[in-house]
């Protein structure tokens, strides 16, 4: 039976959560987390998520987002592409692309993107290269034995590193984030969401985890802070790092970071994941540093519709 593509129905999220978790495996996401996004749509974002079914079972999925840049231009995105192995040399990887493409156009998408990497992605790049597209950046995909960290780094005299829970307004963060994530390589153009929408969809959001996540105060002001995702087990992944930029050079940024996986650590996680543009060549040092390997590579890549 060739499988059939539609949008999820909520009770296929388990099914979904486990094809997801098993085919990107260094993606933290939980299927609380996956149930929370389907109520929960991200801010500025028009999401659907696409399933393959095969009977009753989930054989496929993507994550089809349109967004809106600041000039207008509408972006559609194919993110979180999972095959179930059996699927993945057939012309599934390629019938899910094509059924996201479809339906983001049909909603104004000038310029598609297809995000593809980590394990078992090969059938997804040939895919998005027999529809069209081209490369466009690179990420590497990094991973941390937690049993292997450096010591911690106490913080420098004058300042204080606290968890981002033992902060009372999270207002001085949110403004830290927009300021570092303009400074991120790569290719969003996208506006950084308002205060708000930032306190939805990230600081509440069931995978951010404040308990280990760090910032660094200086005078009593945040001035770098390393967020972290957590399955609440055994796997936390890197959310964001930024330094603000009159504090950078100074090894701000991975005194927090270390603080932030001692802390994980403590709490019984053993593994983390990251990944770093190949330009941003600060951040992949201090992972080097913290003792990252490589496990793979994320591609993005794009084509206009026509």
């Amino acid at each position: 039976m060739t499988p059939q593509i539609r949008v999820i129905h909520a009770s296929e999220a388990a099914g979904a959560y486990a094809l997801i978790h098993k085919a990107l495996p260094c993606l933290i996401i939980t299927e609380e987390h996956l149930r929370w996004r389907l109520s929960h749509p991200l801010p500025g974002a028009r999401d659907v998520r696409l399933v393959a079914v095969d009977g009753d079972t989930v054989v496929g999925h993507v994550l089809s987002r349109l967004q809106t840049a600041h000039d207008g231009t509408r972006t559609g995105r194919s993110l979180f592409v999972a095959v179930a192995e059996p699927y993945r040399d057939g012309d599934l990887p390629k019938r899910l692309l094509e059924a996201s493409d479809a339906r983001l156009v049909s909603e104004g998408a000038t310029v598609l993107r297809a995000v593809s990497g980590q394990d078992g992605s090969t059938s997804f790049h040939r895919a998005a290269e027999e529809l069209g597209y081209e490369p466009l950046g690179e990420a590497e995909v990094l991973g941390l034995d937690l049993g292997t960290l450096p010591d911690r780094v106490p913080a420098p005299e004058g300042f204080e590193l606290l968890a981002l829970s033992a902060l009372a307004d999270p207002r001085p963060v949110f403004e830290l984030d927009r300021a570092a994530d303009s400074d991120e390589p790569g290719e969003s153009s996208e506006a950084f969401m308002p205060y708000e929408e930032w306190l939805d969809a990230v600081w509440n959001n069931p995978l951010t985890d404040l308990d280990i996540s760090m910032v660094m105060l200086h005078q009593g002001a945040p001035v770098s802070f390393s967020a972290y995702s957590s399955d609440r087990a055994t796997r936390v992944g890197s959310a964001m790092t930024g330094t603000a930029r009159e504090y950078r050079g100074r090894g701000l940024a991975t005194r927090t970071k270390v603080a932030a996986l001692h802390a994980a650590r403590d709490r019984g996680a053993t593994h983390a994941f990251t990944q770093n543009h190949v330009d941003n060549g600060p951040m992949l040092a201090i992972n080097r540093r913290l003792g990252y390997r490589t496990f793979g590579v994320e591609l993005t890549h794009v084509r206009k519709p026509g």
